[in-house]
């Protein structure tokens, strides 16, 4: 019988993390089919910003205001999923901020393959070390919420420390990610930068 129950659940968080997983794709998808509807009208503009960006980049990167801006950022992220796990109907804006952060990227890789070829992939894998540590933990972080707020018995003082404390760790981690993109994504983009423009 509790061989049984603990199936159940492991389906159960494998279907979450597969769906939060589907929403981010779409995310992604959408991101990328948007530039290449709207490329025209706003490509210009677009590649005046990356280049303006990168020929800032070269002299005036402060990696510590980087790091602060990544882990701002991140930090509101993770603060809205936990509030959201808490309401019945917090996996609607949940899901959403997967939509958002997967349309973010796919934008993002789809600009960069556009105006930059090859190149453009090299500048999209200096984000790596920072967007491996991130996703995964988001992902999991948004399955987790959304198990908590269909949870019925989530009122239960024991859950509510568990759900924290994973709020902590989860924090923690975001942290890392976010030195790795202060430090190691901005030093891959100086070496980088000359190539670009």
């Amino acid at each position: 019988m509790r061989f049984s129950a603990g199936t159940d659940a492991e389906k159960k968080n494998s279907a979450l993390y597969m769906i939060v997983t589907m929403l981010l794709i779409i995310g992604v998808a959408a991101g990328s089919i948007y530039l290449a509807r709207h490329s025209e009208n706003m490509g210009e503009g677009i590649r005046e910003y990356i280049n303006g960006f990168f020929a800032s980049m070269k002299d005036n990167t402060n990696n510590v205001t980087v790091f602060k801006n990544s882990f701002t950022s991140n930090l509101i992220c993770v603060g809205i999923i936990f509030v959201m796990g808490f309401f019945r109907l917090g996996c609607v804006p949940t899901g959403a901020i997967l939509v958002r952060k997967g349309f973010v990227m796919g934008f993002t890789a789809a600009t960069f393959f556009k105006f930059y070829g090859g190149r453009g992939m090299l500048i999209m894998l200096s984000t790596m070390p920072a967007e491996l540590i991130a996703i995964p933990t988001l992902l999991f972080f948004a399955a987790v919420s959304v198990n908590f707020s269909l949870n019925r018995d989530k009122k239960q003082k024991k859950l509510i420390i568990s759900y924290i404390f994973f709020l902590i760790l989860v924090i923690s981690i975001f942290c890392v990610a976010a030195l790795a993109e202060g430090f190691l994504t901005t030093t891959f983009m100086k070496l980088i930068s000359p190539k670009i423009n």
